[in-house]
């Protein structure tokens, strides 16, 4: 993930033992031993949105509540200390706390949209999306249940549990912006909530932004926008999906395409990487 540019967490040591546990590393039904072993990942902080909902009042539904409900002084302690610490530039740019606390949950906002967008340009799962795997700083945390498509699914599931596909890689782009909704019922007084509200409704129209210039770029569309382009890479996903072509592999043999001289020239060596593209494609039989 750090190798693609995508923020993440990162790893220091894994230590093993030599005892074993039974694990389906692919969750493909065959369960095999594996070392116990302990990560140790490195991020500037582990607040998540969820790290907030400690303060949360009792829920109607579930009759349950935060650790911490009825301390404000400890959530805005804790809302000054990640300001103060992880940006400074707002701190020092806001008198009013309701202003500055605005533009902090904006700032968190751009960097979850933009930190999606960059998960579906790669074709990247995280699994377990919730409030307490979401990070305040737009990193990728947590990796549990998480994987990269090979054949490309809209629907796609890397995680067992997930029975009815909360999770799924289509899926992300809403829980990510039910997740900020979250995140900002939990900041309670901290934040208006008719800004908070606005600033939700920008979400996914920044989203959609970064995610077309992360796939213009996939497809070296570098030049000049076109309104055409959303149409071509719909296309190119729902053509994909159909012909159960691998992700990554199709935007690796896409960059074969050269430009040499002469029109003929040129369709020969589309012709030649489309050929190459649709022999990594699925068969009717895998399809089926």
């Amino acid at each position: 993930m750090f190798a693609l540019g995508i923020p993440t967490t990162r790893a220091g040591s894994l230590v093993t033992s030599d005892l074993y546990v039974q694990r389906d590393v692919f969750y493909s039904g065959n369960p095999r031993p594996e070392r116990c072993s302990v990560v140790l990942r490195i991020a500037p902080t582990f607040i998540r949105f969820g790290s907030f909902e400690i303060f949360h009042p009792v829920d109607d539904f579930t009759g349950r509540q935060g650790p911490s409900v009825g301390r404000p002084d400890i959530r805005a302690q804790l809302l000054d200390y990640v300001i103060e610490t992880f940006h400074p530039e707002i701190q020092r740019r806001h008198l009013d706390r309701q202003e500055r606390n605005a533009t902090f949950f904006r700032e968190v906002t751009v960097r979850t949209a933009k930190l999606v967008a960059l998960w579906q340009s790669v074709g990247f799962c995280h699994g377990v999306l919730n409030t307490d795997n979401m990070s305040i700083l737009g990193l990728t945390i947590d990796y549990g249940p998480f994987g990269f498509m090979d054949r490309f699914d809209p629907e796609f599931v890397c995680s067992a549990s997930d029975k009815k596909g909360r999770y799924s890689y289509e899926a992300q782009p809403y829980v990510c912006h039910w997740n900020l909704a979250r995140l900002a019922e939990a900041l309670g007084t901290e934040l208006q909530p008719a800004r908070a509200g606005a600033i939700l409704d920008e979400f996914m129209s920044l989203y959609e932004g970064f995610y077309l210039d992360n796939m213009r770029r996939k497809l070296g569309l570098l030049r000049q926008q076109e309104p055409e382009d959303v149409e071509l890479v719909a296309d190119l996903l729902k053509t994909m999906h159909f012909t159960g072509a691998d992700f990554t592999n199709t935007f690796r043999l896409l960059s074969a395409v050269s430009s040499p001289a002469g029109e003929q020239a040129e369709r020969d060596s589309s012709d030649s990487v489309v050929e190459l593209i649709m022999e990594q494609c699925a068969s009717l039989e895998e399809l089926k």
